[in-house]
Formats: structure tokens, C-alpha cells, sequence
């Protein structure tokens, strides 16, 4: 089933680009879109359209954005609502265990525990819960999360691209 999914991603994307990406990676960081496979699908498509070094840096600016306002979303919901909202949304699930780390890693670290956990699996994006609860600034926020975000979209493609490239 999987499969299939990333097929209609990618056929979609092919068809109508940025925009989809865009908002592929904004569902993705509003937590609805956790399925999708960042790893898959942002190096499968630069290497399906073989984009350019130009062309790749858009790709991954326009996935950062998308997922950075995804996370927005999430740090807005719970600055405003607290975590009752998130935690009701049948779309949405995470486990007590998850957000209890992600509030620790939180008080311990504020900001500079936003920029890191972006690079963990399964812990991207939750520790803008006690970020919006906190009521962290945005600007702040937005920083350590676009950094991040950033860095990690980058690596993701570089690796995924560059080992199919020395295979092929």
C-alpha cells in the first residue's frame, strides 16, 4: 500500500510540481501527512525531473518552507488551544511517551532542542507542542526550525542522490 502511495505522490508531483511538494511537506510537518517518506520522496524527485544544482536548491527550499509551516501550524494550535485539540484530532496520533520526551527535551534545551530533534525520527516537529504551549518566540522558533530543516532536506538529498548517481 505504501507503494502505491508514493507512486500517486510522484505522479502527482510530475505533474504539478512545486506546489504539491509544497504542500506534501506542509501536512507532513502539521503532523497529518507523518506517512509520507521524506526520504523517498524528496531525493525521488529531484531525480525524476533531474533537476539541476539550481533547480535542486529550490526543491529543497520549497520542502523546508512547506514543512516548516506545517510546524507552525502545530506550535499556533497548541499556543492557542494546548495540547487538548492536538490530542482529540482523530487524524493525529502520538503517544503520551513521545510528548512527554518532547517536553523534556523542551525545558532542557528550548530553541536549540527545536534545531535538534528536526534531525531525530519520530521526534521532528514535537517539541513545537510545549513550544506553542510556552509561548516560545516565533522568530525564534522559525530559525531553529528552518535551520534545521534545512539542513536535514539537504543531507537527505545529497546522500539519496549521490549514491544513485555512483551507482548508475
Amino acid at each position: 500500500m505504501l507503494e502505491a502511495i508514493v507512486d500517486a505522490m510522484f505522479d502527482l508531483l510530475l505533474h504539478v510540481g512545486l506546489p504539491a511538494l509544497f504542500v506534501f511537506f506542509l501536512l507532513k510537518g502539521a503532523f497529518v501527512g507523518k506517512p509520507i517518506p521524506t526520504t523517498v520522496i524528496l531525493p525521488g524527485y529531484v531525480l525524476a525531473i533531474s533537476a539541476s544544482r539550481s533547480e535542486t536548491a529550490v526543491i529543497i527550499s520549497v520542502s523546508t518552507a512547506g514543512y516548516v509551516a506545517g510546524q507552525f501550524i502545530i506550535y499556533y494550535i497548541a499556543r492557542r488551544d494546548g495540547l487538548s485539540t492536538i490530542q482529540s484530532s482523530p487524524r493525529i496520533r502520538i503517544s503520551p511517551d513521545r510528548i512527554d520526551q518532547a517536553e523534556r527535551w523542551f525545558k532542557q534545551y528550548g530553541g536549540v532542542g527545536v534545531f535538534v530533534t528536526n534531525f531525530v525520527p519520530y521526534l521532528r516537529g514535537l517539541i513545537l507542542l510545549p513550544a506553542g504551549i510556552a509561548r516560545y518566540p516565533v522568530a525564534k522558533l522559525v530559525f531553529f526550525a528552518f535551520t534545521s530543516t534545512l539542513i536535514y532536506h539537504a543531507a537527505i538529498v545529497a546522500v539519496a542522490v549521490g549514491v544513485v548517481r555512483a551507482i548508475l
